[in-house]
């Protein structure tokens, strides 16, 4: 039976993604609009994945496809015990044991179909049609069984303080949000695994469902070990609840339980081996790489324009001054959300989970500007809980995604995938009205001015890119730029998360203003 349109359908937007979900209503077409937001979203993918990929032609290593490919090769042919130490030379396998576990799993598949696909040594390199629409079968059927229910769920749970319109907004601008969908469907990578994973642990922490929220945590991080920026928050909001609980201790073992069976069940076939232990542990955790890989919009690299880091200190004293800096940047936030959830009552979980966002989003900041081997796709890690905020924080989590495009656009200039950069940056600025971005609420006209600002710089520098030759004694002075730039507007983002998950308890919208 179709149900009634409320009074938001009535109320006129000049964002279009806001404008189409409201004329659903109006039409009292709401049982349409998750099923069009979820195939378009495919469409967008399938269309992407047209294009080219990481490494393409370039022997003799190719790129993060190629070893994507030759993880589901090792894994297939090869006995467990081999897994981290065969050919390392060749794209040795350097991630945690669920990687390892997804790639047997789609190997498994792929010698169903086609064995030449994955043949062990034989299939280095290969780059034929059916092999590269499977490798992007794989990536979407991946994110759509694990990433995109999540996004669904968490926000469909949000029905009390969000309208219905507001929720299909907020799922659609996700699902289209353009640095995840250019990484794992052009550049090719399996990121939407970790970070489904880490919104499955924000719904489970809403929901109250605390050891389903660890176990799911564990499998981020044990996906890809960049799901551990999130961890000194997820830390601090659970050991919070084992607190204010009256029998807090309880919650405790069943959560050191949950946490080792489920780490232990991952690391099972090599947990009687110490010397495999070890190896996996300096595989995925490769500290003889160095500071950080390539020209990545960090701190560090950042400075190292002016600072030549790696020349005046050691790989020991770089880890520890890269420790220390990133323990400074995330520590008042974990704990203010430590005592935000400590003094929380059944009214205030709302808000506590708000914080808990915030965190997130500061946490794993923190630790892309400041930690030791940073890669520039990290930074979907951070922009995956701050996309969870994009009704909160309309305006700055748009900003947020087109400074993370732009900071991604050297990777993907590499491979070649600026017709698809483009299309998806400006798709994301349609569909938000970014950066005048309207809501109901005016945006600040200090905020218009330094967006108009940012955009402008960007375009100057895409413009200087594209039709003015870099000079022949600084070749790389445009990604140079980008990092500096890119850096720059990453530590304004932490400052002002920061700022908002210390206000946020001060000023709350009602109900009723979300509805309006």
């Amino acid at each position: 039976m179709p149900r009634k349109a409320s009074r938001t359908a009535s109320r006129p937007s000049v964002v279009p993604v806001q404008r189409w979900f409201q004329f659903l209503e109006s039409q009292s077409a709401q049982d349409i609009a998750l099923p069009v937001s979820v195939l378009f979203a495919l469409l967008v993918r399938w269309c992407i994945g047209l294009h080219g990929y990481s490494g393409q032609g370039t022997p003799p290593l190719y790129g993060d496809y190629e070893a994507q490919r030759h993880w589901m090769e090792i894994t297939t042919h090869l006995p467990v015990s081999q897994w981290y130490s065969y050919d390392l030379q060749y794209w040795g396998l350097d991630y945690p044991p669920l990687t390892a576990f997804q790639s047997w799993l789609c190997g498994a598949v792929a010698t169903y179909i086609d064995p030449s696909w994955i043949a062990l040594n034989a299939s280095r390199g290969l780059e034929s049609h059916t092999s590269k629409q499977f490798m992007r079968a794989t990536a979407i059927a991946l994110e759509f069984i694990i990433y995109v229910p999540a996004i669904v769920l968490f926000f469909r749970s949000q029905h009390t303080k969000m309208s219905w319109v507001a929720r299909q907004v907020s799922i659609f601008s996700v699902l289209l949000q353009p640095c995840l969908i250019l990484i794992d469907h052009g550049h090719f990578q399996y990121n939407s695994v970790m970070l489904g994973f880490l919104v499955w642990t924000v719904y489970f922490a809403a929901q109250e469902s605390y050891i389903l929220m660890a176990v799911s945590f564990c499998c981020s991080f044990m996906f890809k070990q960049m799901g551990l920026y999130y961890a000194p928050a997820v830390f601090a909001f659970l050991l919070a609840q084992c607190f204010r609980r009256k029998h807090g201790t309880v919650l405790f073992v069943k959560l050191g339980v949950a946490v080792v069976a489920t780490v232990g069940v991952m690391l099972g076939p090599w947990i009687t081996s110490v010397d495999q232990l070890q190896q996996i542990l300096v595989r995925v955790f490769p500290v003889a790489r160095g500071l950080y890989e390539d020209k990545v919009a960090n701190v560090w690299c950042a400075v190292n324009v002016a600072v030549k880091l790696r020349s005046l200190f050691d790989a020991q004293s770089l880890v520890r001054l890269s420790t220390c800096a990133t323990a400074l940047a995330f520590i008042p936030s974990c704990i203010h959300l430590f005592y935000t959830i400590r003094r929380q009552t059944r009214t205030m979980q709302p808000t506590a989970i708000r914080v808990f966002k915030y965190c997130l989003v500061n946490t794993s900041l923190a630790f892309f500007l400041f930690s030791f081997q940073v890669h520039e796709k990290s930074i979907l890690v951070p922009l995956a809980p701050a996309l969870l905020l994009i009704d909160e924080e309309k305006w700055a989590v748009n900003w947020f995604v087109q400074v993370a495009l732009f900071s991604l656009y050297p990777l993907l200039y590499v491979d070649g995938l600026q017709i698809p950069y483009w299309v998806m940056a400006v798709l994301w600025a349609f569909l938000r009205s970014c950066p005048a971005c309207p809501a109901h609420t005016p945006t600040p006209k200090c905020v218009m001015v330094l967006q108009w600002t940012s955009m402008l710089v960007m375009l100057a520098l895409h413009t200087a890119h594209a039709f003015v030759p870099p000079p022949s004694s600084l070749p790389d002075i445009y990604v140079v730029l980008n990092v500096v730039y890119c850096c720059a507007m990453f530590v304004a983002f932490l400052a002002y998360f920061n700022y908002r998950q210390f206000t946020c308890l001060q000023v709350q919208p009602t109900l009723k203003q979300k509805k309006d």
